[in-house]
């Protein structure tokens, strides 16, 4: 099974085309050859029947024919009158009885006249060798010769003897002297002991009548032989009328339908046979080979030459089908190596609108698109260096910005200068918490630590501008988030929502617990946002790629927020214009966890 499965992954189209059309063809040939041996058995079954029906019809006319001459004899051995004229002259050959042997001749001829078919009724005298015959009157037969069929008609008795072209039977002189008749003949007893014998002849035209004209197909013969085998009556094909059937079996009931072959004179021949049970006679139906199948023969032929033409087509056929599929498939491997190597693509010419034309339009457009991708991922790839080495400049030496500023700090302190000192400490401590050596998520107790020392630079800038109401959950204190999560959130409310209103504005930070969720919020009462303007931020937040000056920092908050938690996240802007903002943000506290600490140990291993 293995072997084959190789075998069958390893053919080519062009091979798989071959072998379906070749066992299509086979297909159609056995099927068409086997209906044509059905067909062919059909035929010569009812051929068979057909003929079976004839001969046995042949066979029961003679037999009827020959009834009916045995009845005949049978009223003429028990005339008591005929026998009584026998009795006064039993040799044929006193002169003083010749008026009894016209008297028993015209007896005969009444008897004659009852069957026209009989061309002759014959007493024959064994004692004088003389036959009283209503056809020739009364002739003698050759001296010191006895006919060769007497003995056999005296061993049948009382039974009648049915015989062929008996000799003497008739004269020499008339029929071919017997040749052309066949003839009944018994035993026939007078009253004084004499025997003779009284033969019935009928001219063998009578079996042409019986059999009629032989039609239907072409060539066929039918012979009636007697039971030495000897022909009787032949009609039909005249070169059957001397061939010996009688090596041939005869046709049992059981074989209904089924013809026999036989060559017959270099030929072969079906032999359909019925014996007579009247006579012992063999009535055989022969029809030629050739001639019974000749329509089979001729559709055989025909057959061949449609499968001939069939086939040519097929192939024809194929190789246009094969063409019209190879060669787009080709251009579309073609392409494909050359993607493969790395070369210029070149977009395959689309010439068909069919599956293969769908697929070849697929693959350029998946070559364009993976190309488009590759330079997306090329400039995504430069960006995300240059942002890293911003990063790593921006990091040169954080331990003397840290310095420096703590420098500064105590300067201000000596020179009594507190508010700028505070001022110097808050900022130190937002570039340490942002910084946080490294660390990408951080407590929400120094993300809160982070966002006052924010929020009193802010507030040291605009002075009496904005007041900060907090509303902070203690037990959310150790929770820890993505680093300046709030910061980018709260620094736009200052400076889009806030620095436009002339009076003092109010900033609210929540952190609390919403059912399985952190929530998150910031809220002014500044300028607020108009609906158009509020969809335009929507828009531009959710859309890939782009930096916009006034969405940069929420969109960047948005896209890491997203990226890190999916969507166990909600984001939220509601804003009415003149009332103020409130940014949302919610994240499912069983998430936050194992996010956080999936990534952290992520940086930790890296």
């Amino acid at each position: 099974m293995k072997n084959g499965a190789s075998w069958l992954k390893t053919t080519t189209i062009k091979g798989r085309f071959v072998r379906i059309v070749i066992g299509n063809l086979m297909l159609f040939a056995v099927v068409t050859f086997s209906l044509m041996s059905w067909f062919q058995h059909v035929l010569e079954r009812k051929i068979g029947d057909s003929a079976q029906q004839s001969v046995q019809t042949v066979a029961g006319n003679i037999d009827v024919y020959l009834k009916n001459v045995i009845r005949l004899s049978d009223s003429i051995v028990a005339d008591s009158e005929l026998q009584n004229l026998l009795k006064v002259n039993p040799s044929f050959d006193a002169a003083g009885s010749v008026g009894s042997m016209i008297e028993a001749l015209k007896q005969l001829k009444g008897f004659s006249v009852a069957n026209e078919f009989i061309y002759s009724i014959g007493i024959y005298s064994p004692d004088s060798g003389k036959m009283l015959t209503t056809a020739d009157g009364i002739y003698t037969l050759p001296e010191g010769r006895q006919p060769d069929w007497l003995d056999t008609v005296l061993k049948y008795r009382d039974s009648p003897y049915i015989g062929n072209g008996l000799i003497d039977a008739v004269p020499s002189f008339t029929l071919d002297g017997g040749a052309s008749t066949f003839s009944v003949a018994r035993r026939m007893r007078t009253g004084n002991g004499a025997e003779h014998v009284l033969l019935l002849n009928s001219d063998k035209s009578v079996l042409g009548k019986l059999i009629g004209e032989v039609n239907g197909i072409e060539g066929t013969g039918i012979v009636v032989a007697d039971e030495r085998g000897g022909t009787v009556y032949a009609a039909g094909n005249p070169d059957i009328r001397t061939a010996d059937l009688s090596g041939i079996p005869l046709k049992e009931e059981a074989d209904t339908g089924l013809l026999r072959g036989v060559e017959l004179n270099g030929k072969t021949f079906f032999v359909i046979r019925k014996r007579s049970d009247v006579s012992g006679w063999t009535v055989s139906l022969v029809m030629p080979e050739s001639a019974v199948f000749s329509d089979v023969t001729v559709m055989r032929q025909i057959v061949l030459a449609l499968l001939a033409l069939l086939s040519v087509f097929s192939l024809l056929l194929f190789a246009l089908l094969y063409m019209q599929l190879s060669q787009p498939i080709k251009r579309l491997m073609t392409g494909m190596m050359r993607v493969e190597k790395g070369l210029p693509f070149v977009p395959i010419p689309i010439r068909r609108m069919d599956e293969l034309g769908y697929l070849q339009q697929k693959f350029n457009q998946m070559v364009a698109n993976e190309q488009q991708m590759r330079k997306q991922i090329y400039s995504e790839q430069l960006h995300k260096k240059e942002i890293e080495l911003k990063f790593l400049q921006s990091q040169v030496n954080p331990h003397f910005l840290y310095n420096t500023l703590d420098s500064i700090y105590w300067v201000a302190l000596e020179s009594g200068v507190k508010e700028i000192g505070s001022l110097v400490l808050d900022l130190s401590r937002f570039f340490r918490i942002s910084l946080s050596r490294g660390k990408d998520f951080i407590p929400l107790s120094e993300t809160i630590e982070h966002l006052r020392c924010y929020l009193r630079i802010q507030q040291f800038r605009h002075m009496e501008k904005f007041e900060v109401v907090w509303d902070v959950d203690p037990s959310l204190l150790d929770v820890k988030v993505m680093k300046l999560m709030l910061q980018p959130v709260v620094e736009n409310a200052i400076v889009h929502g806030l620095e436009a209103v002339a009076g003092t504005c109010l900033l609210q930070i929540g952190i609390k617990r919403s059912g399985e969720y952190l929530q998150c919020s910031v809220s002014d009462t500044g300028v607020g946002i108009e609906a158009d303007k509020l969809r335009e931020l929507w828009a531009e937040i959710h859309e890939e790629g782009g930096s916009g000056n006034k969405t940069y920092g929420l969109k960047n908050l948005y896209q890491r927020l997203y990226i890190l938690y999916g969507d166990d996240m909600r984001f939220a802007i509601d804003s009415d214009a003149g009332i103020g903002t409130k940014v949302t943000i919610m994240i499912h506290l069983n998430r936050l966890e194992r996010s956080t600490d999936a990534y952290e140990s992520h940086h930790r291993r890296g």
